[in-house]
């Protein structure tokens, strides 16, 4: 099965080292930083309007850039080090003078240099980045303008099909259920009940939001093994794991919410269990099989894979707890660790949420009412949703969803910003409270969510 990867570099050194793996040979340890430093640039694009040509580069990471020109004959050149071409990314467009074709190649495996051959001399060649909702992301545009043949006037955007943007997949895994009641409470509730409305409830609030799409791991009351958990969200390609649970201890005062990731035990006796475990397709990191690999690099490869799988986990746990203490007290003032079964995924950021403790006649009390139940599935949401805007994967719909803002410069147009951005000119304007179409340079827009 294909697995979408969660980090675009991790998945690119792992295809790395695999390839390198059939030819004998092993990296040291020094280029495994090298690796994960370098960044992609995901899409590019041509815009041309009379006398001005941009070339439009979107990057998965930020990056420097050199900018120079060759003569005789005449050639605009980039220099972008540590950067590569995503695969699929080309510069195959109809081109317009004074550009008559591009070219790229890496350069002494340092970096990217693209070359712009043109068929005039005297252009005024200047480069500009792009704010983007992603600190993590930026788009670098190249600049040529022919100061005799610039105009004002709509940009000619070189169309091209639109790229249709995925769902990020939420599991949602109520704990529990059928010959396993879980928790019970003084008054007889079960956990199993109690987290299978939670679940349901954070499923109604998900499936309204754009660009997000959940997928319950249980959903009636019924018995689930928990590694079957795990590889339920593995068939759904899920982005994020969330198992949602109600405590309990001998304690009755014990009381407040907790949020966990695996542990680092937890991590390393699953990592011993896939490694001695070889199912072929079956065991999957990232999209790639341990079967049949030299076992130290299978090692390796493992350990890249559950350490950006952990780091993630904690990250979302973090922006989870946060939310969860506007709703009430929280049992942890900080994320526990534990080695759950339902948290050793190697390749799906997974928390475990427990919601407030069962064994507490108060928060029991709490626990059956629809208004709490709602609280905390609103808190869950929230923090997903704070931890997707700075980590959802480029390829989907949620974050192209994040907010834009576009500065000005000369020669910009309302009507080129909408083609760059794909947005109408309505929305534009109704989101700036534009009166009338003109501009001045410095002056910053928010782009709106694309129409497209």
């Amino acid at each position: 099965m294909k697995k979408r990867s969660h980090s675009l570099n991790r998945r690119q050194f792992i295809q790395l080292l695999t390839s390198t793996a059939g030819a004998g040979l092993l990296l040291p340890a020094f280029s495994f930083s090298h690796a994960a430093g370098w960044v992609r640039v995901t899409h590019a694009r041509i815009e041309q309007e009379p006398g001005k040509t941009r070339l439009l580069l979107d990057l998965d990471g930020s990056s420097e850039h050199n900018l120079f020109m060759l003569r005789k004959p005449e050639r605009v050149v980039i220099d972008l080090p540590n950067t590569s071409l995503a695969k699929g990314v080309n510069f195959k467009q109809k081109l317009k003078a004074p550009v008559n074709r591009i070219r790229h190649a890496v350069r002494n495996d340092s970096g990217l240099r693209i070359v712009l051959d043109v068929s005039r001399p005297g252009l005024q060649v200047r480069s500009f980045k792009n704010k983007s909702g992603n600190p993590a992301s930026q788009q670098l545009v190249i600049e040529l303008i022919d100061e005799k043949l610039a105009a004002s006037g709509p940009v000619k955007t070189v169309k091209q099909a639109p790229r249709k943007k995925r769902d990020l997949i939420i599991a949602i895994d109520a704990g529990h259920g059928g010959k396993d009641p879980g928790a019970i409470g003084k008054r007889g509730t079960k956990e199993k009940n109690i987290v299978l409305k939670i679940a349901r409830e954070l499923e109604t609030l998900i499936k309204r939001e754009p660009g997000l799409k959940p997928v319950l791991i249980r959903d009636g009351d019924y018995f689930i093994p928990l590694r079957d958990r795990i590889k339920k969200a593995r068939k759904h390609q899920a982005d994020l794991f969330i198992s949602v649970h109600a405590d309990a201890a001998r304690n009755r005062k014990a009381r407040g919410s907790s949020v966990f990731v695996l542990s680092q035990n937890g991590a390393s006796s699953e990592a011993a269990r896939w490694l001695a475990k070889k199912e072929n397709n079956a065991d999957l990191i990232g999209g790639i099989s341990l079967d049949e690999k030299d076992p130290m690099l299978a090692s390796v490869l493992l350990d890249l894979s559950q350490r950006h799988t952990n780091e993630s986990s904690s990250t979302v746990a973090g922006s989870l707890l946060q939310e969860l203490k506007k709703v009430g007290e929280v049992h942890s003032r900080k994320v526990e660790k534990a080695g759950f079964v339902v948290l050793k995924s190697p390749d799906i950021p997974s928390v475990l949420v427990e919601s407030a403790f069962l064994s507490n006649p108060r928060e029991e009390k709490k626990l059956r009412t629809r208004e709490y139940r709602q609280r905390v599935a609103k808190a869950v949401l929230k923090g997903v949703k704070k931890y997707f805007v700075n980590n959802a994967p480029q390829d989907s719909l949620f974050a192209s969803l994040r907010s834009q803002e576009h500065t000005i410069q000369a020669g910009d147009t309302l009507s080129g910003i909408a083609h760059r951005y794909q947005v109408s000119l309505t929305n534009l304007r109704t989101s700036n409270n534009l009166k009338s179409d003109r501009l001045r340079v410095g002056q910053v827009l928010k782009i709106p969510v694309s129409d497209t």
